[in-house]
């Protein structure tokens, strides 16, 4: 069996793993390094106080929230994704938070978005492009619905750099190939899109590279580890032992002061001209 993008495909997952989904996302949401990185793109951004804001591939509705709560910011975040699960968590988060009245959350699909030309001050995808099916489809709509002069921004991982410790380097390695392939389509999609802005006829302005590495200790890799280890199993992809004895020794590996895992991340900056 073939691990596949459980994000890609999330509107054919059991309640059980879109939960899961919901709880990663929050987490990763609230990490500082990831937060931290957020707020280093967005701070690039020429956002003014009532700009309208598109977030692509929006989930839970972490960043948008995040976004709209910032003190400097007055203007409307509007969040669209695939999955109405994921919508409907959304607008409950925002309720809880205070800030759903800066906020619009719709399902719908980023390769074929329902605005008209030039709706929005700045678009934003965050940790979707390794999710596609069309990337560059996406990044075009992306350069249609923002005004003329105005700003993209693009952030996800190189998952393909994603990796882990363990003490068998064998299974160490199927163990990374079949858990980057369960979590996302593009492993590599970052590495090729100064091509497909190029593509999209928008210039490339600024690059933001990131290294993730968890030494000693794990919280953002072992929640990765602790989110989709059972679903790897619990889908067959993998001997359920084997994934078990995996996710068994990164936790003995955590706490014993001995973890590793590590991963790059890119932001990327461009502007309709």
């Amino acid at each position: 069996m073939t691990a596949r993008d459980i994000y890609r495909f999330i509107n054919e997952q059991d309640d059980n793993t879109i939960q899961r989904i919901i709880d990663r996302l929050e987490f990763r949401g609230q990490d500082p390094t990831f937060t931290g990185w957020l707020d280093a793109y967005l701070n690039k951004l020429q956002l003014t106080p009532s700009a309208q804001v598109l977030m692509l591939g929006c989930g839970s509705g972490v960043e948008v929230r995040k976004l709209a709560g910032r003190s400097d910011f007055t203007g409307k975040v509007v969040g669209v994704d695939i999955s109405p699960a994921l919508i409907e968590a959304a607008r409950r988060f925002a309720v809880e938070e205070g800030v759903d009245k800066n906020v619009e959350f719709q399902v719908g699909d980023a390769h074929d978005l329902e605005y008209a030309d030039d709706s929005f001050d700045v678009v934003i995808a965050h940790t979707l492009m390794s999710h596609l099916a069309n990337p560059l489809a996406v990044i075009k709509e992306a350069a249609r619905i923002v005004r003329p002069n105005c700003q993209i921004a693009i952030f996800d991982g190189d998952y393909a750099s994603w990796t882990f410790g363990y003490s068998d380097p064998d299974f160490a390695k199927t163990m990374d190939e079949t858990l980057i392939g369960f979590i996302v389509n593009n492993p590599r999609v970052m590495r090729t899109i100064p091509r497909l802005l190029s593509q999209a006829a928008l210039t490339l302005e600024e690059t933001i590279p990131h290294i993730f590495t968890e030494v000693g200790t794990g919280s953002f890799f072992l929640g990765a580890a602790e989110t989709y280890a059972p679903l790897i199993a619990q889908a067959g992809l993998l001997p359920a032992d084997q994934v078990e004895h995996w996710l068994a020794e990164q936790r003995k590996n955590n706490e014993e002061g001995t973890f590793f895992a590590s991963g790059n991340y890119y932001a990327y900056l461009a502007r309709r001209v």
